[in-house]
């Protein structure tokens, strides 16, 4: 797991860089989600598609199952995640792919470019969100579509109790929930003053049962940059504390925890 302490914008993308060939595999129910999403997008023809935090490229291949767009654009900060997207899709006969090392705030791509817009799973890492959703409707031609699906709020409380509780404490990872996940009045907002008209957002929350060995796993995948700046053996030490409370708090179906996505689609006014 990452002990290194960056900028939030180098931290998130040298975390998720070091697990990128491990993030598929711990995330299946990210994946699934993608793909309702997309299902969820008004039917259309989408010529050119930008993916933004596009990471190995699980949405995009959802937009491709559906739209079969003529051109994709795949940003996202986390080089080995491009790596993995490249390694999977850059070969599709009849979709052109470009890819891009960059943030949502300082994307290589042209005002009024592209027909649809797709963020999956990112934007709750976005430090900056009104700034986010005004950069995604900036790409976007008038008509075009939006569809976002991040973490949301009131997900993940029995992880949250076990952390506040294993010491030294590490406010860093509690504060990250309260500063990335998000409700649906709080998207809209993020939509309108954008600029866009929200048509549908949502809230999805599901009970899960898993090992803890599972969830440890996903954990380290998706948010391994959250630990901090310690030493190996500290941060050894410190994940070995969170797997012992998970084991004493698990039943008989394993440790089961709450969580919650949050799916928002909308339009740019012609």
């Amino acid at each position: 797991m990452s002990s290194h302490i960056h900028t939030s914008h180098e931290s998130v993308a040298g975390g998720f860089t070091e697990t990128a060939s491990d993030y598929e595999d711990a995330v299946r129910f990210n994946i699934e989600g993608a793909q309702r999403l997309v299902l969820c997008i008004p039917p259309g023809r989408y010529e050119d598609v930008l993916d933004v935090g596009c990471g190995t490229g699980w949405a995009t291949q959802a937009v491709i199952d559906r739209f079969r767009p003529a051109r994709i654009t795949g940003v996202d900060p986390a080089q080995g995640m491009l790596d993995q997207f490249q390694a999977k899709l850059g070969g599709i006969e009849g979709v052109e792919i470009t890819l891009a090392n960059a943030d949502v705030e300082s994307m290589p791509v042209a005002e009024g470019a592209f027909d649809l817009v797709i963020c999956s799973m990112a934007y709750h890492w976005f430090p900056r969100k009104w700034e986010a959703a005004a950069a995604m409707a900036r790409a976007l031609r008038p008509g075009g579509v939006m569809a976002i699906l991040m973490s949301g709020r009131g997900g993940e409380q029995a992880y949250r109790d076990v952390i506040a509780n294993v010491e030294p404490i590490n406010h860093r990872w509690l504060g990250a929930f309260d500063g990335n996940l998000r409700n649906q009045s709080e998207m809209e907002d993020y939509l309108v003053q954008a600029g866009m008209e929200p048509i549908d957002i949502w809230m999805e929350t599901r009970v899960r049962h898993t090992t803890v060995e599972a969830y440890m796993e996903r954990m380290r995948v998706v948010a391994g940059h959250m630990i901090g700046d310690q030493s190996e053996a500290d941060t050894a030490a410190y994940v070995a504390a969170i797997e012992a409370k998970l084991r004493e708090r698990s039943g008989p179906r394993g440790w089961r925890y709450e969580f919650a996505k949050l799916f928002a689609i909308a339009v740019k006014p012609a």
